[in-house]
This record gives structure tokens, sequence and C-alpha cells, in this order.
């Protein structure tokens, strides 16, 4: 089992650094001819690149960075995963899980971080202790 805590990637503009580009995109509005991605905004000079062949315009990028938690007995303990992950992550993991394969029509699943790395499959993995927190006071 396997509990994965993220936060909603809609609001939350408080981040200090902008995420990396992962997909290029140079759309142009129709109307005015201007720059219209959906990372830099309507009428901007700044554009996130030239697009791969077929690929959807006004896609460029992450948002704001977000606390992503996964809770399980396979989760390596008092670790801290520096891979970059985003919530379709969550989707790969459990295509590659189920060797489901991913879902395509550019779906972002494909280019998504693994969480693998945040577990320990392997059978000397020691599986952490039960924590049961006082209902009174939230301390263990």
């Amino acid at each position: 089992m396997a509990i994965v805590v993220l936060y909603d990637d809609s609001d939350g503009w408080y981040d200090h650094q902008m995420g990396p580009i992962v997909n290029q995109s140079n759309a142009k509005n129709p109307v005015t001819g201007l720059p219209d991605d959906g990372l830099f905004g309507s009428g901007s000079a700044a554009n996130c690149g030239t697009p791969a062949a077929g690929a959807f315009n006004g896609r460029c990028g992450y948002g704001p960075r977000q606390p992503f938690l996964v809770i399980s007995p396979w989760a390596r303990q008092n670790f801290v995963d520096h891979t970059l992950t985003d919530q379709s992550s969550v989707l790969r993991f459990i295509e590659d899980n189920w060797d489901l394969g991913r879902l395509g029509n550019q779906s972002t699943d494909a280019i998504a971080g693994s969480l693998m790395n945040m577990f320990d499959f392997h059978e000397h993995h020691a599986r952490a202790p039960k924590l049961i927190l006082n209902p009174v006071t939230g301390s263990f």
C-alpha cells in the first residue's frame, strides 16, 4: 500500500523559483500574432521555445513547486527525494507498476519523473515500525 499526498497544482503562486520548461511552445495569438503561451501569457515578448513536431502549443512547463509526500511501509525512511516530479508522476507510477503503458496524445505521464526512488522494494528493506499518534496531543 502507498498513500500519496500532493497539493492541487492550480493555486499557490508562492514559489520564488520558476519551474523548468519541459514542453516547448511557441504559440501565437491568431488575432494579434503575439506570443500566447500558457506560461508567459498573452502578448508577452517571452515564449518558451520552439515546440517539437506535432506538440501542443501553450504548455511550457511546471507551475510552482509543491510538497509531495509518500506514506508506505515500503517508502524510504527519513528520505528527501530530489527527483523532478509532478502530479502526473503518480499516474506514471501506476502505469509502470501494473505495466499499463502510457496514455498517449502528448499526456505528461510520458515525461513525468518517476516515484520509484521514493521506495525500497528489496527483500532486505526494514519496514518502518507502526507510528501511533496520541489522539489528544498529536505527539508520538
